[in-house]
């Protein structure tokens, strides 16, 4: 727990919310008193927790479901090689399922609303990297409210011709 979790606390979180917490560290846990502490292995925890991600991201529906497309989207970018393009992710749960499903795999390669959840930034970030760096191509995921708050700004960006997925 920690700033981007707002710690835990209300009133981010309801007052009634219970926490399960993973570390090696018994006092790390012992400080934040979870509902449920587990002193353990995070990163083995953490490939346990990828391996069910990794089922639901396997399953082929008709119509697709939202992992299922953000399924595509990841591979298509993992097809692209080097240089990586720069993801731009905003909406709820775009941004949320897109942090873990979404690969980044260069540094600097990633742009979203951030901890303040400042919805509307998405396509400002990509005409902003389109321009900065025009050799790399921009991935731009939105959620309905994230593409909502400034789908004008498509209208900006289609006289500059830039490259964006």
């Amino acid at each position: 727990m920690n700033a981007h979790y707002y710690f835990g606390e209300p009133p981010k979180w309801s007052k009634d919310v219970k926490f399960i917490l993973v570390d090696v560290d018994k006092e790390k846990i012992e400080l934040r008193k979870p509902r449920l502490g587990i002193v353990g292995d995070v990163t083995k925890k953490s490939k346990e927790n990828v391996s069910k991600i990794e089922a639901q991201l396997a399953n082929d529906v008709v119509p697709f479901t939202f992992m299922t497309l953000m399924r595509i989207i990841r591979d298509v970018i993992l097809q692209m090689g080097s240089p990586a393009p720069v993801i731009v992710s905003e909406g709820l749960n775009t941004m949320d399922v897109g942090r873990t499903v979404l690969v980044q795999t260069e540094p600097r390669t990633w742009l979203d609303a951030g901890t303040w959840g400042k919805i509307g930034v998405g396509l400002g970030y990509y005409i902003a990297v389109a321009i900065a760096s025009p050799e790399r191509l921009v991935v731009v995921v939105e959620g309905d409210f994230g593409f909502g708050f400034n789908a004008m700004e498509f209208e900006v960006s289609c006289p500059l011709f830039l490259n964006v997925f």
